[in-house]
């Protein structure tokens, strides 16, 4: 199945600025996403809650998913893009079956994965480690 890379087209709007300088764009980009990439993207949110002694949340609320989206879309369309260290290998087993939890839960009939050529690799998987005869 081909995957459809062709950007959906972004809706703009004039807001004024809440500092008071005057006029500004508001984008507003449409982004089709799948059950697997919500959830990665919520689990990416969460993933260091465990390392530093913070809960997650039982039920996290619909708000406080689209909050976090679009702060996650505003920083990558101001051309802010995050790099941290990737969390611990128990840090991810902990968040991530809670973040697929948390998007199936409010999002019980979205489709889970479009795109099935992508993965998920984290440093600890084998393929992500350098093999013994020197290939990648």
């Amino acid at each position: 199945m081909p995957i459809n890379t062709s950007p959906p087209p972004a809706v703009c709007t004039t807001v004024p600025d809440p500092e008071g300088r005057g006029t500004l764009v508001r984008v507003l980009y449409a982004h089709h996403e799948d059950g697997e990439t919500l959830a990665f993207k919520l689990a990416h949110a969460y993933q260091f809650h465990p390392e530093s002694g913070e809960d997650l949340p039982d039920e996290l609320p619909l708000a406080a998913l689209m909050k976090l989206l679009g702060a996650q879309g505003a920083a990558c369309a101001e051309g802010w893009h995050v790099s941290e260290n990737e969390p611990t290998e128990e840090s991810w087993n902990l968040v991530w079956p809670w973040a697929q939890k948390q998007i199936r839960h409010l999002f019980p009939d979205v489709t889970w994965k479009v795109e099935p050529e992508r993965r998920i690799v984290m440093p600890w998987d084998a393929e992500a480690r350098p093999s013994a005869t020197g290939g990648a």
